[in-house]
């Protein structure tokens, strides 16, 4: 018995919230801030942009199954070291991107390894130490890791891509997310509770395991689907579409802030741009704290409907600013409240549907089920600049109807997330069956 240790899932829980920190320089509300600067460096329009962060981001997608297998098979802590030290490589390899092709090749580096890689695998470390308290865990994950860096980093960025040039910009983020990241996984990580003598959540009680057919060991109680077998389930697609409508929505109007606002007759400054995704930001993080909590003790169906219905409304409101309808004193006001309206939709996919992917299929395949879903999640994020860039021009440089697609989108997802139940588990099939085996079927979970 281990009662008197401290539970090493709240270090973990640490670790896990510096390595989605580390992904803010990879995400679009970064990236995004150095849009002007790539395109004068380069002589890009808004769209000849745009296609390179889709096409980069779109490959970038497929690998990641492969990096969620490989964490299954060989461990957490060597692939993520694996993955800080090349993305780190890929930071810097973006100063010296003097021509389109290297900028879409760095596009892809950094949405592989940071955006998707590492953001994949700091919710893989949660899914391995919590089950009873993962929705509180993945709350500070979000709020910690990916809203914090919203709101902090975008402001500063900004300032020093005007003051100090982008290459400098980018020289200093690689240096910071080497040293947030690095060291913690040298030192300090663990791969589950199980490899140091403690238990999942940091119960006293020892949990019972199965060897179980399709490979590995399923504690009891584990659901343990395969990828192949989550594939066949609805709730399964339910998640997986949700996921995808969060980032493609969220990444258009976040990579298109800057003209956005200038169509709408704003000044369209960086400064501006940060502003807005600051607010998305804080939000998103606030929205996790309230909503975080509830994902621990009420069924997903109850909670998600509220993602996609914000949304809905987020994307409304942002297209009142873009019909230039709006006084251009009031276009940042307004600006700003639909991106908290939207923020706290994706807050609420986050905080519910993250935990819900571990509490509905396990944590034996954990790692491939997420990188399967990552791959379609992160590719949505690749095709919505350039759709919606695309969709911009097609329209007369309008982004209102962009925006009525996207509200209209998220409508049919509120009947289908209310829709939403825990699949019946795979009966598990023990290849080295106890005097008295328990079967899966019979397991309250």
């Amino acid at each position: 018995m281990n009662s008197p240790r401290r539970y090493y899932g709240w270090t973990m829980l640490a670790i896990a919230v510096g390595l989605a920190f580390a992904t803010m320089p990879s995400q679009t509300i970064i990236v995004s801030l150095f849009n002007a600067s790539y395109r004068e460096k380069l002589g890009l329009s808004v769209a000849e942009l745009s296609k390179l962060y889709t096409i980069g981001t779109l490959i970038a997608a497929f690998p990641l199954s492969w990096v969620g297998k490989a964490a299954d098979r060989f461990g957490l802590r060597l692939v993520a070291g694996v993955v800080v030290v090349l993305y780190t490589l890929s930071l810097i390899f973006l100063t010296v991107a003097s021509h389109a092709i290297l900028l879409g090749l760095g596009f892809f580096m950094i949405r592989f390894l940071g955006q998707g890689s590492l953001g994949m695998l700091s919710g893989h470390t949660l899914a391995m130490w919590f089950e009873r308290k993962l929705g509180f865990a993945h709350s500070v994950l979000a709020v910690g890791g990916f809203a914090a860096g919203g709101a902090i980093l975008p402001k500063p960025v900004a300032w020093m891509i005007e003051n100090h040039g982008a290459g400098t910009t980018l020289m200093i983020l690689a240096g910071g997310v080497f040293l947030l990241t690095m060291p913690a996984i040298v030192f300090l990580f663990k791969n589950k509770p199980e490899d140091i003598g403690q238990h999942l959540d940091g119960d006293e009680s020892e949990h019972l395991f199965h060897d179980v057919a399709h490979g590995g060991k399923a504690p009891i109680g584990d659901p343990a689907f395969t990828i192949a077998q989550a594939r066949k389930t609805f709730p399964f697609w339910i998640l997986l579409t949700l996921s995808c409508t969060s980032g493609c929505i969220g990444t258009a109007l976040l990579f298109h802030m800057q003209p956005m606002l200038v169509s709408a007759g704003a000044l369209g400054t960086e400064q501006q741009a940060a502003t807005a995704n600051t607010a998305w930001s804080l939000t998103f993080g606030i929205g996790m704290l309230s909503v975080g909590w509830m994902a621990d003790k009420f069924r997903p169906k109850f909670l998600l409907p509220i993602a996609p219905a914000m949304m809905c409304l987020g994307s409304l409101i942002v297209w009142s600013v873009s019909t230039g309808r709006v006084d251009p004193d009031g276009v940042m006001t307004r600006m700003i409240l639909g991106m908290i309206v939207f923020g706290l939709g994706m807050a609420v996919n986050v905080a519910v549907g993250a935990p819900a992917i571990a509490r509905f299929f396990g944590r034996t395949h954990h790692g491939s089920i997420r990188g399967f879903m990552s791959t379609f999640t992160v590719a949505s994020t690749g095709i919505a600049p350039y759709l919606a860039g695309k969709w911009y021009e097609v329209a007369g440089f309008d982004y209102g109807p962009v925006l009525l697609g996207f509200a209209a989108w998220c409508v049919p997802l509120i009947a289908l997330t209310a829709m939403l139940n825990k699949p019946t588990p795979p009966v598990v099939r023990d290849l080295n069956p106890d005097p008295d085996p328990v079967d899966m079927q019979d397991v309250e979970l």
